[in-house]
């Protein structure tokens, strides 16, 4: 006979929603300006925006507080300094330490967690509903009131380092940074936003702790949130919290001259497969031709597109093989990748620039065109579910994007493309003469 389980204990009290620090100067709660692509605008006492996107039945709210530059300001001597100050404000600010900053967040549901781009860097935060308030108030001290402190720092900086040496082991990721390197040479597109060892070495905690004055206290910053919440109380927190918040213009920069002959960058390693990254240009950002680029990757990537079902399963050149479009503020890429066996490199990169050739040639099907639509607005619809999806267009139609109100019109212009205008854009930008390449062939290096 079995033995009669013993009593289960009793549940632990659920803890109290934590309160906000109130700050030390008060400020006038902020004034919608205007409602735009469902998101509305208002700006703190200093001017910095505070975009609010209510998301019913959402389970969490979702905050971020991000800046436009960072890595593209960078001289390149110090490269990645951005980075190591996203991740180093996570060490300790003047009214907490590393660990408390994890426990308070731990309370709250969620985590902080930094991000840096080319473009841009910032924090962000996710919890239930109810620990919005409290928060935001450890974002804003995280984001506002970092010390950098120098033993933080040194660990950082060696994680920072280490990473780059595991990148080039990455048959994926390090193809596609020497592609980078390759088309935006002498310039800031070309820089990892992670550094290089030398640069990350150089970089001591005076040097983070201006950058955080100079490019986070005085910036072209966002405050963001989306959630189930009301809009007027979580702008009036918002602005309350990041007051020491100073708004600036962003860094213009410079248009990159995409190289005008073919260019290859590669690597040997002993390695039993080759892997090719290559790119032609493509539209930038606030360019509406973007869309009629992702639908020639549409038709062009997956199980189902032409380039896995050409080079993989019926010429066998292919182990995987993909397509896909990158965009920045000045410049874009039409990127394919393809990982293949050292002895089929050649086949394999004249199959794939054949398959380009197709798609300048020859007009897409009706099918394929359809069927490339039909996955782009159920892949975006499927986005929208997500909060974090949200927060994250949001601020990319805000710091990047013509306006708030594209966040509404994304399925119009997806089905608004034409064959048509794929093939012209397939012949303006698939030049093979302005092809750039990175690869890490496999060998004997």
């Amino acid at each position: 006979r079995l033995l009669d389980a013993p009593p289960r204990p009793a549940p632990l009290p659920a803890a109290p929603p934590l309160d906000a620090r109130a700050p030390a100067v008060v400020s006038a709660a902020p004034v919608l300006e205007r409602e735009e692509g469902r998101v509305r605008v208002y700006r703190t006492a200093q001017g910095v925006p505070v975009l609010v996107r209510p998301k019913r039945g959402a389970p969490l709210v979702h905050l971020g507080a991000y800046v436009i530059g960072g890595a593209s300001e960078e001289p390149e001597r110090f490269a990645g300094l951005t980075s190591l100050l996203a991740r180093t404000a996570l060490k300790g600010t003047e009214r907490r330490g590393a660990t408390r900053i994890a426990e308070e967040a731990e309370l709250l549901g969620g985590s902080i967690g930094a991000s840096t781009g080319s473009e841009s860097f910032g924090w962000s935060i996710s919890v239930p509903s109810a620990h919005a308030a409290a928060a935001l108030e450890l974002l804003a001290d995280v984001v506002q009131r970092p010390t950098i402190p120098e033993d933080a720092l040194d660990t950082e900086r060696a994680i920072a380092i280490a990473d780059i040496a595991q990148l080039r082991d990455d048959m994926y990721r390090y193809p596609l940074r020497l592609l980078t390197s390759a088309a935006f040479p002498d310039h800031p597109y070309g820089i990892p936003a992670s550094g290089y060892e030398t640069s990350l070495a150089a970089i001591d905690a005076a040097a983070v702790r201006e950058w955080h004055r100079t490019h986070v206290l005085e910036a072209p910053a966002v405050i963001a949130v989306v959630g189930e919440i009301d809009p007027d109380e979580a702008a009036a927190a918002a602005a309350r919290h990041f007051s020491a918040l100073l708004p600036r213009e962003a860094t213009p920069v410079s248009e990159p001259r995409w190289p005008q002959s073919p260019v290859m960058s590669y690597e040997t390693r002993d390695k039993a497969q080759t892997a090719i990254a290559l790119a032609f240009p493509g539209p930038d950002r606030r360019d509406d031709e973007r869309f009629a680029a992702h639908l020639i990757a549409g038709v062009a990537s997956g199980l189902g597109g032409r380039f896995f079902e050409e080079l993989r399963d019926k010429r066998s050149l292919a182990y995987t093989v993909s397509a896909f479009t990158s965009e920045r503020r000045r410049a874009g890429m039409f990127v394919s990748y393809i990982a293949t066996s050292p002895e089929q490199e050649e086949t394999a990169r004249r199959g794939l620039l054949e398959e380009f050739a197709k798609l300048r040639d020859v007009p897409v099907t009706d099918e394929e065109l359809a069927r490339a639509k039909e996955y782009a607005i159920g892949t975006h619809a499927i986005r929208q579910q997500s909060g974090g999806a949200v927060l994250g267009d949001v601020l990319d139609a805000w710091m990047f994007g013509r306006s708030l109100a594209e966040l509404d019109e994304h399925d119009a212009h997806v089905r608004a493309v034409t064959s048509r205008q794929m093939q012209q854009l397939a012949r303006r930008c698939f030049d093979e003469r302005r092809l750039v390449q990175g690869a890490v062939r496999g060998g004997r290096g």
